[in-house]
């Protein structure tokens, strides 16, 4: 069988298409420079490995060889990988959507040679896919004119300033914002009103903190009835950990199957906070099965975890982790079979595909061992299954979205495993990235790091400081944010760019503002610069943050795609507690008290004592806006005066 160009590539998701018949090619030079030798429109395809309908389009269209003719004949074929190059993603992605078309993956953009778009869509049919190859080829043939100007009302539109393209005209508050976003909730399954339901760890989050800043009851008991729908539906993996990637209903029953790593690290930190406060022993368990799969599947042995698993197997789409009711009746005893009936929900389970997606009650007298021998059977069983692909690529940014959910895991759960591996992962990403001369994204690969990569990076070593009180990890977060600052900085927009000095110049260079899934780069950023301001009294981050702040309330139109800034701004406005431990016996013991509760608002003093007390006598002092209290003698004392009680 030939291969194409992609044959050699490190890409998981651009090997999986260099048997195609279609001539495909990654993105750089040789194919781009052929675009314009031989004035052909680029078909450029991004997608990622474990997506579901990348697998589907390539094998109705991109494995037909009359199509990969076709597309042969008259296009100039290139395959991206959106984990690769986020930047190429963010940039076309931002079109179609100008062009009034929802955005997903897989990503079709047709770009004139000059790389600017005019058309484009998500998923087609094979037979969308010829029509529009037809209409184009024929329209390209004979309008040239308006092809280019199309495309070039797209690209100015890219490069529009991020002020005009999203500023709001309306007068929103925060409060406003929050009595809205409440006509979204859907009360009866938890998460926001829709078909669809991501997790948006972010968002929950973000309104948690709210409504204990503010005492909103309300909101309160929808985040925790989320938070236990979440646990419950079929979007967890029950028998093997880890949370797939979205629910494809409302109930959160029947998950779209992939599993990515930057999920499951935003889920580890949501659960953590839900488990500070509440100390449900389902929040625990859930963080502890997350953490297993981890383990088992996820980790490279230097201490690296992997990207993503993919949605499909044996050629279907979540055949690994479906189930028929006669198989678990012959794989379980009676009594087994019985209980697993009552904890999973076997017999109101909703069918998908002639199976059933186990979902979990989770009650406070569960038979715990019963349901441990009931899993082990489960995985046994399911483990001579064909494995889901798992895409072992190890990207910075999504690596430490993860660390910083083990680290946070630790703080409440008090278990040195998390913390063991935590260190483990960031020893890892010391040497193999911090330490090198340039920061990479991807470990193995000559390609500079994004925005995203320095924000989140910075934000897990700040945890880790937290967690250790080891000066030299809050000292990496510092490096980077001078570095972040240099290279990334947008004097002009007060914000800044995804793509730095470092990175490849592309038609655009987006200012990634909203919140989805994973917060958005400059809402990392802005608490980053938040927290080191106040570590270090430094006055360019405070006033780099405070400049973001006035940003914020131009933009102040959508709690759900601005929840992460909105939950820094209220972190701001509440105030961060300074705390300086002077004396203690067991100074480690009491900085891991301060870190099981909830006290988000909090920092660790990195100044030298001024005090001088009894060496046999605790002593902290607790400082907010430059104002000190008189010394505390009590962790209880410390506790009433900074701990966010819950509103139930």
């Amino acid at each position: 069988m030939k291969l194409n160009s992609l044959v050699n590539e490190k890409s998981e998701y651009l090997r999986q298409h260099a048997n195609n018949p279609v001539n495909w090619y990654p993105w750089g030079d040789l194919a781009l420079n052929k675009a314009k030798s031989e004035n052909k429109i680029i078909i450029l395809s991004i997608g990622y490995s474990s997506c579901h309908w990348c697998h589907v389009m390539e094998k109705e269209s991109f494995q037909n060889k009359s199509i990969a003719d076709y597309m042969n004949k008259f296009f100039i074929s290139i395959k991206v990988d959106r984990e690769e190059r986020p930047d190429i993603d963010n940039i076309y992605m931002d079109a179609i959507q100008l062009m009034g078309i929802n955005g997903g993956w897989p990503l079709n953009v047709f770009l004139l040679p000059n790389l600017k778009p005019f058309y484009g869509g998500t998923y087609f049919n094979p037979n969308q896919w010829i029509g529009v190859l037809n209409g184009i080829k024929s329209a390209f043939s004979s309008n040239k004119k308006e092809f280019e100007k199309s495309s070039e009302s797209f690209t100015k539109e890219l490069n529009t300033s991020s002020v005009i393209k999203y500023g709001s005209e309306d007068n929103h508050s925060i409060k406003s914002l929050a009595f809205e976003i409440k006509l979204k909730f859907d009360k009866k399954y938890g998460g926001i009103e829709r078909i669809q339901k991501f997790p948006m760890s972010s968002l929950w989050n973000s309104l948690l903190f709210y409504s204990l800043s503010s005492g909103d009851k309300e909101i309160y008991n929808h985040v925790t009835k989320t938070a236990n729908s979440i646990i419950e539906g079929g979007i967890f993996d029950h028998i093997d950990g880890g949370f797939f990637r979205y629910s494809t209903d409302a109930k959160w029953n029947i998950p779209h199957f992939e599993k990515m790593l930057y999920d499951n690290g935003l889920l580890l930190d949501f659960f953590s906070n839900m488990f500070s406060l509440t100390r449900n022993k389902s929040y625990k368990y859930i963080i502890d099965e997350t953490y297993r799969w981890i383990q088992r599947d996820m980790t490279h042995e230097s201490g690296g975890f992997y990207s993503s698993v993919d949605a499909d197997s044996d050629g279907e789409e979540g055949k690994f982790y479906l189930w028929n009711k006669k198989d678990i009746r012959k794989i379980l005893n009676k009594n087994e079979y019985d209980y697993a009936k009552e904890v999973f929900n076997l017999s109101n389970s909703i069918d998908y595909k002639d199976h059933i997606m186990l979902k979990r009650k989770f009650r406070n007298n569960d038979k715990d061992e019963l349901i441990k021998i009931i899993k082990r059977k489960l995985f046994t069983h399911r483990k001579k299954r064909i494995h889901p692909k798992i895409d072992k690529k190890i990207i910075l940014s999504w690596n430490s979205i993860l660390l910083k959910g083990l680290i946070q895991s630790y703080l409440v759960i008090k278990d040195e495993k998390y913390l063991k591996t935590a260190l483990k992962n960031a020893n890892f990403l010391i040497n193999e990235f911090i330490n090198k001369k340039k920061l990479k994204r991807i470990y193995g690969m000559n390609l500079s790091a994004f925005l995203e990569d320095y924000a989140h990076t910075i934000s897990a070593f700040i945890k880790l400081y937290e967690a250790t009180n080891e000066i030299k990890y809050l000292t990496i977060s510092r490096k980077l944010t001078e570095d972040s600052i240099k290279l990334f900085y947008n004097k002009k927009e007060f914000l800044f760019n995804f793509s730095g000095k470092n990175n490849e110049k592309l038609i655009a260079n987006k200012i990634q503002i909203f919140d989805d899934v994973i917060p958005s780069s400059n809402s990392v950023m802005f608490h980053n610069l938040l927290i080191l301001g106040k570590y270090y009294n430094d006055p360019l981050y405070l006033e780099i943050f405070n400049n973001m702040s006035k940003k914020l309330k131009l933009f102040l139109n959508n709690y759900e795609f601005l929840s992460n800034w909105i939950y820094v701004n209220e972190v701001n406005k509440v105030g961060i507690y300074e705390i300086q431990i002077l004396n203690s016996k067991n100074k480690k013991n009491t900085i891991d008290e301060i870190n099981s509760w909830y006290v988000p608002n909090k920092i660790y003093s990195i100044k030298e004592p001024n005090y001088d007390f009894s060496v046999n006598k605790l002593s902290i002092i607790l400082c907010r806006n430059n104002v000190c209290d008189s010394p505390i003698s009590s962790i209880n004392k410390l506790k009433n005066k900074i701990y966010i009680k819950k509103n139930s």
